[in-house]
């Protein structure tokens, strides 16, 4: 998220709607960092198939393409869901939930993926926002059986490439350099007025233009300082 987030009623009109958690797309206005985990398991699918995962048009046909990706939310996963205080619950479980879905998860990614990414995929992804993964998890931090998990597949190759090694651009993130390719443009700049201009120069900070009008020259008058 953006910002701070506190107890108090939030948006549910966040993220994208490719991106936006169940919760969200429910309408629940008391959410967690758990939608950022939600998207960051989207973007991470995007990136295996080089593709988005989830493209829907409306919330309801966002939640139908979830349900074909990951199963239809068991009965403890609808009571998570129902205890945030999800306002369009009831009716999207009573008109548009299909009841009885498989997890197809692996199916989907496993061929262009390994275990572990399909298993970090799912702790992303689950529909339950107590029970995704948290960013520490993810990260594999800590000791628990899921940060555990989440080591794995870090662990795996390619491994990440050190910070070191990361390409860079020293024209846009160096100083020095930003400054040397601000004066070089300035110069460029200055060229092409005194080639436009003629008799036109720089003197001292002021510049003298020739209108070619008698051999006259105009001068514009220094402004008076404020005392």
């Amino acid at each position: 998220m953006a910002r701070e987030y506190s107890v108090r009623p939030l948006t549910p009109g966040v993220v994208t709607i490719w991106y936006r958690a169940p919760e969200l797309l429910l309408g629940t206005k008391h959410y967690t960092p758990a939608v950022d985990m939600w998207s960051a398991g989207l973007v991470l699918a995007e990136l295996i198939q080089s593709e988005p995962c989830l493209t829907g048009e409306t919330s309801v046909d966002q939640l139908s393409l979830m349900v074909k990706l990951l199963g239809s939310p068991t009965a403890d996963d609808m009571a998570a869901l129902s205890a945030m205080g999800c306002p369009d619950l009831i009716r999207w479980r009573r008109e548009s939930l299909a009841s009885g879905r498989a997890d197809n998860l692996e199916r989907r990614f496993l061929a262009v993926s390994t275990v572990e990414t399909v298993n970090l995929l799912r702790g992303l992804l689950a529909w339950s926002p107590r029970a995704r993964w948290t960013a520490a998890e993810a990260l594999g931090k800590g000791k628990g059986q899921i940060s555990l998990s989440g080591e794995k597949w870090w662990k795996e190759n390619p491994r990440a490439v050190e910070k070191e090694l990361l390409p860079t651009y020293p024209e846009i993130r160096n100083g020095a350099s930003l400054k040397g390719l601000q004066h070089r443009s300035r110069e460029a700049e200055v060229e092409t007025s005194q080639a436009n201009l003629g008799d036109a120069t720089i003197r001292d900070g002021g510049y003298v233009f020739d209108f070619q009008d008698e051999g006259n020259v105009y001068r514009p008058s220094k402004r008076a300082r404020a005392m």
